[in-house]
């Protein structure tokens, strides 16, 4: 029986699918289908198969694990479609963005670690134990190897969060506030308030919050897809570890 996330899927598969997964991140589904679907008791029900019956086909928990990941990383990225919708973002609201879209990255951080390491994480430990890794340095190792990919986006995040509130700009009822890497430049207030705000300077340094939020999600749906196309899709790819 042939299986499709816009029918099959759950509540949330379906819904988003036609929002933006065909468009945006196609291979979400593509994944689903090859790897998700038969982990699970379909057509009865959608749940996951017992230990007894993942082993009769050759899966373990860790393939449950890989299929926990890809889920959480659908329902960031729900959280931060609905949010783009808003027709003018605040802070506040690009702040959960700027969040959720990182969480999202993280998640796939680990999901790609772990994918392509079988066995080197216990499945469920989230950071290490003794001589067990877990979540936190499968996360880890693949942003090493990778090079920190989408770290100006995580850098933001760490601002917008521990650090303290950025200086705003408002211009004809538009609010600006120091762009991605700039954030840096205005941790002294006074640099917007103490001088004359001119064009240039709004557009060399400054952004709307929905603009800065949009980069962000283009950027990492971009390396999200591109990454299940080269890592998670290739043939023979990832054998399970029981």
């Amino acid at each position: 029986m042939a299986y499709s996330l816009e029918k099959d899927g759950d509540s949330y598969e379906q819904q988003y699918y036609h929002k933006f997964i065909k468009a945006e991140f196609p291979s979400y589904d593509a994944f689903w289908v090859k790897f998700v679907v038969p982990l699970t008791n379909r057509p009865a029900n959608i749940n996951a198969k017992t230990n007894a019956q993942l082993a009769a086909i050759g899966k373990g928990e860790h393939d449950i694990c890989i299929s926990q990941l890809h889920y959480t990383i659908l329902r960031h990225l729900a959280r931060v479609y609905e949010i783009r919708q808003v027709t003018t973002l605040g802070i506040d609201q690009l702040v959960e963005g700027i969040v959720r879209i990182t969480g999202a990255q993280d998640v796939a951080f680990e999901l790609l670690e772990r994918y392509t390491s079988p066995g080197a994480y216990h499945t469920w430990v989230d950071k290490a134990t003794g001589k067990q890794k877990g979540s936190r340095e499968a996360r880890n190792a693949w942003q090493n190897r990778e090079k920190n990919p989408l770290q100006q986006f995580r850098d933001y995040r760490n601002h917008l969060v521990h650090g303290r509130v950025s200086p705003a700009i408002v211009i004809a009822g538009v609010l600006y506030i120091p762009a991605i890497s700039n954030e840096r430049k205005y941790y002294d207030w006074r640099k917007v308030t103490a001088q004359k705000i001119t064009p240039a300077l709004v557009a060399s340094d400054f952004s709307t919050p929905k603009a800065i939020l949009d980069d962000a999600w283009n950027q990492t749906l971009q390396y999200l897809d591109q990454s299940w196309k080269k890592h998670l899709l290739k043939e023979n790819g990832g054998p399970s570890q029981n």
